[in-house]
């Protein structure tokens, strides 16, 4: 695809000249817009634009332009185990594709045939629900009538904390987040709820709430989270409860663990519950992943929106949130060697990475190592040193329910042993196949320094 004067847009035989090269700029969580390096290197703010009236040839037009703003936005919607993957326009929904004709690119009713599959040099950008900057919390104590509201400073210290602790959701999220995103502040005390709402109606406590808080002087519109507190009630069938995505947490009794804010902010983000790939067959030495395998529940050690406890969320829930960037979290469409580097940490290798699979799913790979806070324990990522979740590489399979929320399978790498998900990673000088993706993995090393892994073709 080329463009010479910064308006049309046709094909041309390859040369890489920068008329032939693109960038996809992320617009928001769902799209992004196409730009030709060359107008770029002329000063021209210039983007890839769908025709408004009909279907047919696209061109190039300003960026800003406020005519059908939406043509200029596009998305990939599935990124295919080689590599390739289909244009969609914002504008023209799902209806039409971007489809290479005899002589130029165009939108055209959508196929599955090979002109309308595309590829791309660089990473394709990905779904997100992008968190960043600082929120401010409501944070009520109450009690319903009749009742005694829970003491109220254990559970300041588990949303807000003091400092760099390693007891509150505060500290929690600057971490996992590493420093983009965090939360401050109002905490209201033993406030009047009034009666308790049939059901547990978890819409009539939030109102209850914001009418106490107002009572008090405090509107509650005025923060972007909203976290109420109050005493245990058989009626209520959680511990914590949040919308998924939302901005609120109910607390049944719960309130001075700061794990349950961790798990319940992460079903805000839009995280659903894991659940877990079991028992899949063994086959000249790999553990394959198809239809042999079997759906188990949430069991996920890593994961505290999986049971995992403290455990700090894995890295494509960071991908998703936007606290790490396609660049760190790479697709792997080719086979060779690749290097993971600790989470969180600075050495050398990416974050993790992405294998994309035929259905629309993705594995993931991630390696993790623990962290100590000056030499001892405590930290949220304080793992034994004989954890496999530190020895070896963690596989998941990820996928977007909707453009607003991210399901994770945990794969057990190790089926058959006694330990069931607690030794679910792929240990050194052991392999999966994965059907989907027509990939074998192999894990070469994995030490203090970060894991390297092999990816090869089975197909």
């Amino acid at each position: 695809m080329s463009t010479v004067d910064g308006v049309s847009v046709g094909f041309a035989a390859c040369s890489g000249s920068d008329a032939q090269r693109w960038r996809m700029e992320r617009a928001n969580n769902e799209n992004f817009r196409v730009k030709n390096v060359l107008a770029a290197s002329q000063s021209r703010d210039v983007c890839l634009r769908a025709a408004p009236a009909a279907p047919g040839a696209v061109s190039m037009s300003s960026c800003g332009g406020a005519d059908y703003p939406a043509t200029r936005l596009w998305r990939a919607a599935m990124l295919d185990p080689n590599g390739t993957f289909t244009m969609l326009n914002k504008h023209w929904a799902a209806t039409n594709t971007l489809q290479a004709t005899e002589g130029a690119p165009a939108m055209l009713p959508e196929t599955g045939q090979p002109a309308a599959r595309w590829t791309y040099e660089g990473e394709v950008p990905t779904l997100m629900r992008r968190v960043g900057g600082t929120d401010r919390v409501l944070l009520i104590t109450g009690r319903f009538t009749g009742q005694t509201a829970n003491p109220a400073e254990p559970i300041r210290k588990a949303v807000f904390g003091d400092g760099d602790d390693f007891s509150s959701l505060a500290h929690y999220l600057k971490l996992a987040s590493r420093g983009k995103f965090g939360i401050e502040g109002t905490m209201l005390t033993d406030v009047d709820l009034g009666d308790f709402p049939k059901g547990c109606d978890s819409v009539a406590i939030r109102a209850q709430a914001k009418a106490a808080a107002k009572a008090r002087g405090v509107d509650a519109g005025k923060f972007n989270l909203l976290f109420v507190d109050f005493p245990s009630n058989r009626e209520c069938r959680f511990s914590g409860l949040a919308g998924s995505p939302g901005a609120w947490i109910l607390s049944n009794g719960s309130g001075h663990g700061y794990w349950m804010w961790t798990h319940e902010f992460g079903h805000g983000l839009g995280v659903h519950h894991p659940d877990s790939l079991q028992h899949c067959p063994v086959k000249d030495g790999a553990v394959v992943i198809g239809n042999g395998c079997v759906t188990g529940g949430i069991d996920d050690p890593t994961d505290t929106v999986g049971g995992g406890g403290r455990r700090m969320y894995p890295v494509d829930y960071q991908l998703f949130t936007g606290w790490l960037s396609e660049e760190d979290v790479p697709a792997i469409v080719k086979p060779g060697t690749y290097r993971l580097a600790p989470l969180w940490s600075t050495l050398p290798g990416k974050q993790g990475y992405r294998l994309p699979r035929g259905d629309g799913s993705a594995l993931v790979l991630e390696f993790r190592r623990p962290q100590l806070d000056a030499g001892k324990r405590g930290t949220f990522e304080d793992w034994p040193d004989t954890s496999p979740f530190v020895n070896g590489v963690t596989v998941r399979i990820m996928r977007h329910p909707n453009t607003v929320s991210i399901k994770n399978t945990l794969v057990d790498a190790t089926p058959g042993s006694a330990d069931g998900m607690k030794d679910a990673p792929l240990m050194p000088g052991k392999s999966i196949v994965d059907t989907l993706s027509g990939r074998r993995i192999t894990v070469l090393s994995a030490d203090e320094s970060g894991a390297v892994v092999q990816v090869e073709l089975t197909r």
